[in-house]
């Protein structure tokens, strides 16, 4: 990250790089999502997203290690960070959303933020790659900014204007932390919200059930991207980078 972006990420809990897929390579995700065949966007939470779905291009294994993101996650997860789950999202017009949720209080050991000695520290960091247009007002990614640093736990009241929308254009990606408080509104836009989340850990760490690597996935993988499927552990883990 430059000083800026570390800064605002500090504040914040999020960063947004803009424009680092370009057409090309959007429409060749757009057209790796249309041949999934995937049922229509529902109107419930489990519709929204699908999963098991790397192996079947390689423009998703591509953003696995993508530079516009692999030294940011590398910085606040460590270099033995590995992967500890992705998924994609569809959502039809008015979807419904996500409701708030995460937040720095209480401490989760697997969802953390703390700053020690000038380095961030993240437990669970995500990367959301933006396939669509998600202009003012159309839904998707919202967040409470600095909420990952809350002293109290997030009150069950409150107001709706205390979450911001983050509008992104097709090719942006958003990294935050899963300690910021953080949600989905529902999709206005006439067309389909699509986006990939690839949510990565400290080589230490597991949140979810560990992303397996299928049989099939495996031949399509550079050494780097092998070891980010490595399952959780401590002694003699191998850097998937320098930091």
């Amino acid at each position: 990250m430059t000083q800026i972006e570390r800064y605002l990420f500090d504040v914040r809990g999020f960063l947004v790089r803009r424009g680092v897929l370009d057409e090309r390579e959007v429409a060749t995700l757009n057209a790796a999502v249309d041949a999934l065949r995937l049922p229509p966007a529902g109107p419930t939470i489990q519709s929204q997203r699908f999963t098991d779905h790397l192996a079947t291009s390689p423009a998703f294994v591509g953003l696995l290690d993508h530079p516009a993101i692999f030294e940011v996650v590398t910085e606040v997860c460590g270099s033995t960070l590995r992967l500890d789950h992705s998924y994609g999202i569809v959502m039809g017009s008015r979807t419904s959303g996500l409701g708030l949720h995460g937040g720095g209080t209480p401490f989760d050991p697997a969802q953390f933020y703390v700053v020690n000695d000038g380095r961030i520290h993240c437990g669970l960091v995500a990367v959301e790659w933006v396939l669509v247009d998600h202009p003012p007002g159309a839904g998707g990614f919202t967040c409470v900014p600095g909420s990952h640093r809350a002293s109290f736990r997030v009150p069950a009241d409150l107001p709706a204007d205390a979450s911001v929308d983050v509008p992104m254009a097709a090719g942006d990606v958003v990294v935050f932390t899963e300690a910021l408080v953080h949600g989905t509104r529902p999709w206005q836009a006439p067309y389909e919200r699509r986006a990939l989340v690839y949510k990565y850990s400290p080589g230490n760490s597991s949140w979810g059930k560990d992303e397996r690597l299928a049989p099939e996935l495996a031949p399509m993988l550079s050494e780097r991207q092998r070891l980010l499927f490595e399952p959780p552990y401590v002694a003699y883990r191998r850097p998937v980078a320098s930091r």
